[in-house]
């Protein structure tokens, strides 16, 4: 009887942890639909709690889009927008933030009613991510008032920490569904070349946030030159020198394309010893996403490749965070904890 209650609760974790990733990947790509529809500032307020009722009658629309005209966008670049265009892009702020917080209740009503059956580990991964969560809505809104002042567009530096924040979640769903499926894990002889390339592909993602908040992907649209050059001209134009890195639009393409490539290659170098599942994967996803960047940079940022672009950038995150699990923590510290 202790057995199959066990698994019972097992079986409804590894679902639970699943369906949260599958509506958190979601929400990471209909985040990015949002960001590159110019919706995300169409709301200029926050409202936990009556914000998830939008506006049904023709005055409700009506005083909608009164506040965004006293926005900074509406008045410096869609000062000529219809009540219908407004719409569009209210609708598509408005379905980011509901699924949101959809995610939250998903997620806290099974953890409400799971919570005396949890392991230890399982209750405080669980809290883990339900501050996450929090953090992440948080993050969101902190990110929008930034757009809302004088210059109508968010920091780059605010999105690329609620769009990582994201990423994390994913990490951290990630883990638990390996744990409760039991998946072994062994420190591997390259366990340190997981680590280095799992750090290079963090910063490649942080970097692709500053690109995305920077729009830095509407220059130098060609590849592998940047303007006919491997290091564009305005490389380090900008005083102080260490503000390249993280404002310069050419210096941030330049170092996001080359942490891409070193990642991509690192991911290689660990699979030409280890052909195996989880090998294969990792190569497979980097791979993949270094075509879609090269691909949506000589396109010119089409939403839809952007879209997938960062949807898999979720996932080669995601699976990166599986390989430290796995090829990095002794079972016997992962079984400790």
């Amino acid at each position: 009887m202790m057995n199959t209650c066990g698994n019972n609760i097992k079986t409804k974790a590894i679902l639970w942890y699943s369906t949260t990733f599958i509506l958190v990947f979601a929400m990471v790509c209909l985040g990015g639909a949002t960001r590159l529809t110019h919706a995300g500032l169409s709301i200029v307020e926050w409202k936990p709690i009556t914000g998830i009722i939008p506006p049904f009658h023709h005055q409700d629309w009506l005083a909608e889009f009164l506040k965004y005209q006293s926005s900074p966008e509406f008045k410096l670049v869609n000062a000529d927008m219809l009540l219908t265009d407004f719409k569009f892009i209210y609708w598509m702020e408005f379905c980011h933030r509901l699924l949101g917080r959809l995610i939250g209740l998903f997620f806290i009503v099974p953890l409400i009613f799971l919570w005396r059956h949890l392991l230890p580990w399982m209750k405080k991964l669980s809290l883990t991510i339900l501050a996450l969560g929090a953090l992440q809505g948080a993050m969101g809104w902190y990110m929008v008032k930034s757009g809302l002042k004088d210059i109508p567009a968010v920091s780059h530096f605010r999105l690329t920490a609620h769009l990582f924040l994201a990423f994390v979640l994913l990490g951290c769903l990630s883990i638990g569904i390996l744990k409760v499926k039991g998946i072994t894990t062994a420190a591997h002889p390259k366990a340190n070349l997981i680590r280095i390339t799992s750090i290079m592909i963090t910063l490649t993602i942080l970097y692709g946030g500053f690109i995305a908040g920077l729009k830095a992907g509407l220059i130098y649209n060609t590849f592998p030159l940047m303007g006919g050059q491997l290091i564009p001209s305005e490389f380090l134009r900008e005083s102080p020198l260490w503000i390249n890195f993280f404002t310069n639009h050419a210096t941030v393409q330049w170092i996001h394309r080359t942490l891409a490539l070193l990642s991509c290659f690192h991911v290689f170098l660990f699979y030409i010893k280890n052909k195996g599942f989880y090998a294969t994967v990792w190569l497979s996803i980097v791979t993949l996403q270094v075509i879609l960047g090269i691909a949506t940079l000589i396109h010119q940022v089409p939403i839809w490749l952007g879209v997938v672009h960062q949807g898999v950038g979720a996932l080669l995150f995601s699976w990166s965070v599986v390989m430290i699990y796995k090829y990095t923590i002794d079972s016997k510290v992962r079984d400790a904890s």
